[in-house]
């Protein structure tokens, strides 16, 4: 490992749908059919997910606090089958969780055992019958038997003694890194604990869960905070950049080494500086400071975490003492935000002039119905306070200096509306079923999101519409994961599981041009863990590359 002098240690597609297998990788994926937004998405991973951080003492304390097993997105009565050769074991085993219907398949040859969990209703299979690998085997379902809940699969995979359960990332041929490019049930897919920030970050490095055993992710301190702690995602200041055109260059470089850095993010408003997080184990992790130019460390912001910055970086959110406060950057000033128990920290609108931020009742896990909460506004000093709504699953973002994107979530659906907070005028964009994956353009005046298992299929899809009264959300031709480049533009990688090689296209909303920025024979990276980030220039996206676990940046000019 390298040194740094005035600082810390730097640190497929199986028969039914032709997926092949090898000795290293046995298992086939367990759905009949592949993925897709029309068929199921990756939800949450195994291991060492922000879910199971969160929620770990809820739900998962005797599996060491660990999301033992890999949550699939999909609609209920998806068909499913055996990952291997096996034969049943158990079935409507509550013994094992995962209702409200389960499955256990052992496979002798192999030595493992499948849990299938959350399933539509009782297999139709008996203990002791031998399945055949790609047999149908049941349907998925919902945990809260609704199908309109959280309708999802769970799978683990066991030990032949059942005490153990393994990360079935490694043992199944599939393209995860792809899978992770959309789909997840929201935010970072993994805890990072920031006194060994290399450990557990992603998909194929998860430790195996020993039940009864004492909490793994029990983190003195850690990164992301908690969902009812950080403030809303802020939306980046407004930028209108130049169009790309086919004559536009892709060029990739690695700039990590040593398996560095999971956690990176770039300035607000300086294009060539970003950031990351990275330490030794047993030693408190630092933020460092980069150049995207000379792709060199330069400097250090001192201790992890992160500070929460406003959009344009001169202002921060804390907690202290448990009292929110803001502090100005330049001179240290300070400010505290009278809010009462249980709320957040405020979200701070594009010119620093206003804060936004909800109170609710308490937090709960995911299935269950949403607090009532009470969203709030005021001036940037905490004065002039002002309750704008009171409703069960509310939360808020700012779109501008004054626009607020406001989404209420009432389950199944999500409907958003823009309220405007210096005339407190409002309007609905409209109301979706399990709308999922909403961001918004630098600036505010566009957002994009996804629609996936609708009730009607022609609904799955793309969409964007500008944030304006009277707006109508325009489905696009293209599906894959995204990042804004400015007001009217993205990049995206489009989804395709048959392989884990990425390509890199642009996309212009104004004159739908769509361009392919890279050709994977010419450039071949893939994205690790489905995270991506892009500088405020447009020119440079940085990111974890699976090929070589570090980090790479990509320069486009």
């Amino acid at each position: 490992m390298r040194y740094i002098s005035w600082v810390l240690i730097f640190l497929a597609i199986n028969s039914h749908f032709v997926q092949a297998q090898t000795p290293e990788r046995p298992l086939i994926l367990p759905m009949q059919a592949p993925p897709g937004i029309d068929t199921w998405l990756l939800g949450q991973p195994y291991g060492n997910t922000t879910g199971a951080y969160n929620f770990g003492t809820a739900w998962y304390s005797a599996g060491q606090g660990l999301h033992f097993g890999i949550d699939f997105s999909m609609p209920c009565q998806t068909p499913l089958v055996a990952v291997a050769d096996g034969t049943v074991v158990h079935v409507d085993n509550f013994g094992y969780g995962s209702r409200p219907h389960n499955l256990l398949i052992r496979h002798d040859a192999l030595g493992l055992i499948s849990l299938y969990g959350h399933l539509f209703t009782t297999p139709d299979l008996v203990v002791g019958q031998v399945v055949t690998q790609g047999q149908f085997v049941g349907y998925s379902g919902d945990p809260d038997s609704t199908c309109e809940s959280r309708p999802h699969f769970h799978y683990e995979l066991r030990s032949l003694d059942y005490l153990t359960t393994y990360n079935p990332v490694p043992y199944m041929d599939a393209n995860w890194h792809s899978m992770a490019l959309i789909g997840s049930f929201g935010g970072e897919l993994f805890q990072q604990d920031l006194y060994n920030a290399r450990r557990w970050m992603s998909l194929d490095d998860q430790p195996n869960v020993n039940f009864g055993g004492a909490r793994l992710n029990a983190y003195a301190l850690s990164s992301p905070p908690a969902g009812g702690i950080r403030p809303p995602t802020n939306t980046d200041l407004f930028r209108e950049l130049p169009p790309l055109t086919e004559a536009t260059t892709v060029t990739l470089k690695q700039i990590g080494y040593d398996n560095c850095c999971h956690e990176y993010w770039w300035h607000p408003t300086q294009s060539d500086i970003f950031y990351t997080v990275d330490g030794s184990p047993g030693q408190l992790a630092a933020v460092f400071t980069w150049s995207a130019e000379s792709g060199t460390m330069t400097g250090s912001e001192g201790a992890a975490p992160a500070k929460l910055l406003s959009p344009d970086g001169t202002l921060e959110t804390m907690f202290i003492n448990n009292i929110m406060t803001i502090r100005r950057l330049s001179d240290g000033a300070a400010w505290t935000i009278l809010a009462g128990a249980g709320s957040n920290l405020p979200g701070i609108s594009a010119d620093n002039t206003r804060l936004v931020w909800w109170q609710q009742s308490s937090v709960v896990p995911p299935g269950q119905d949403a607090p009532e909460a009470q969203l709030f506004i005021s001036t940037i000093d905490g004065q002039n306070v002002q309750q704008i709504m009171q409703t069960p699953g509310v939360n808020a973002r700012w779109l501008d200096n004054t626009r607020l994107l406001i989404s209420v979530s009432q389950r199944p659906n999500t409907s958003l509306m823009v309220f405007d907070t210096a005339t407190n005028e409002a309007f609905t964009l409209g109301t979706w079923y399990r709308i999922r994956g909403v961001t918004i353009a630098p600036g505010g005046g566009r957002i994009l999101f996804y629609l996936a298992s609708q009730p009607d299929p022609t609904l799955n899809g793309v969409y964007t519409m500008p944030t304006q009264r009277d707006a109508v959300p325009e489905k696009l031709a293209w599906f894959g994961g995204w990042r804004w480049r400015d007001a009217n533009s993205v990049y995206y990688v489009p989804f395709d599981p048959t392989t884990d090689m990425h390509q890199l296209r642009f996309y212009d909303f104004l004159t739908n041009t769509d361009i392919a920025l890279t050709d994977p024979a010419e450039t071949p990276f893939t994205i690790m863990n489905g995270k991506w980030e892009v500088s405020p220039d447009g020119r440079w996206i940085a990111f974890h590359n699976a090929f070589t676990r570090n980090l790479s940046l990509l320069e486009i000019r």
